[in-house]
């Protein structure tokens, strides 16, 4: 569990760089504090959906969080 919050920040960036003036990267880091693992894991993914707008080693920093979801056992099992 300790992974997930600190590579949480990371992820919380990447998501605020991309989605500028919302509340994206506070709902993304309310669900880690509240343990919301299904709508932190939807919300990663949607960053994946559009591998396009990522830049250099966010894609593959978003795609180790959730290895890491995977391995906790945090993320939904249909995942």
């Amino acid at each position: 569990m300790q992974a997930i919050y600190a590579l949480a920040p990371v992820v919380a960036q990447i998501i605020s760089s991309h989605c500028p003036r919302t509340r994206a990267r506070d709902d993304f880091v309310k669900a880690c504090v509240h343990g919301d693992w299904t709508e932190v894991e939807a919300m990663v993914e949607g960053m994946l959906a559009e591998p396009w707008h990522l830049v250099g080693y966010q894609e593959n920093r978003l795609r180790q969080f959730l290895a890491i979801l995977h391995l906790e056992g945090t993320a939904s099992a249909d995942g």
